[in-house]
């Protein structure tokens, strides 16, 4: 079993200083919070909810697709969470096809998939 790897903001605005602009800000604190703290989540007597690394990794760039937290560059930020946190947690991903990234991005923008289809994603390009 995968080691549960839990992170905060901080982790996340590391990972947004190296791959967006300097220049990009936090549009919504809230918002960012929501990201790092959704991958916590869990069930009574401290089971997590989502026991998968992909679908812990799965809440990052679906809470920064939809939540926006940044003025620009969510997308990114929440894939390049999506690579560290899956690298950390022993299960390095790569997606077949460099447009499978870009389809399910849009199609978490498009609300047509909800966070297990991103989970599964996830899963399959381990």
């Amino acid at each position: 079993m995968s080691p549960l790897i839990r992170v905060d903001a901080g982790w996340i605005l590391e990972i947004q200083t190296r791959v967006a602009p300097l220049n990009t800000p936090i549009a919504d604190w809230g918002a960012l919070d929501a990201m790092a703290r959704r991958h916590m989540f869990e069930q009574p007597y401290e089971q997590p909810y989502y026991e998968e690394p992909a679908a812990r990794a799965a809440t990052f760039l679906h809470s920064a697709v939809l939540l926006r937290p940044f003025a620009d560059y969510n997308a990114v930020i929440g894939w390049a969470c999506v690579s560290q946190y899956m690298l950390a947690s022993g299960e390095p991903v790569s997606p077949p096809k460099p447009d499978e990234a870009h389809r399910i991005t849009g199609a978490i923008r498009a609300q047509e998939a909800d966070l297990r289809d991103v989970a599964r994603a996830i899963a399959g390009w381990r």
